[in-house]
């Protein structure tokens, strides 16, 4: 199976334009996943949110994120928020050197 691209844009370089892509070093079926495990019975430990107040469960749908701006008052913050507010600038790829592809494992 092919390795999927982390990041795909372009250089420019004058009036040269050309496609690139970055791609890990190891895909996701290589790494190692551990799962959580209650030391004195050997079983899966299960991770639920509950609501620190009523002790409900929150569903994936319903949580957000939050910056604490005070004791116990949270400013709730949009994933689309967050992505409209990076400069253009933190996409920007320094290229330092090019390697022939011989020298690539």
């Amino acid at each position: 199976m092919a390795h999927r691209a982390q990041w795909k844009g372009h250089i420019e370089i004058g009036d040269f334009k050309c496609a690139v892509g970055l791609y890990t070093a190891s895909s996701t079926s290589e790494r190692i996943s551990f799962h959580t495990i209650n030391k004195a019975t050997g079983n899966r430990v299960r991770r639920d949110f509950v609501d620190s107040e009523t002790d409900q469960r929150v569903a994936r749908e319903d949580q957000v994120k939050g910056f604490e701006i005070e004791n116990g008052e949270y400013l709730m913050i949009d994933p689309e928020e967050v992505a409209a507010v990076v400069p253009d600038a933190d996409k920007m790829l320094d290229i330092e050197a090019f390697i022939p592809c011989g020298k690539i494992d």
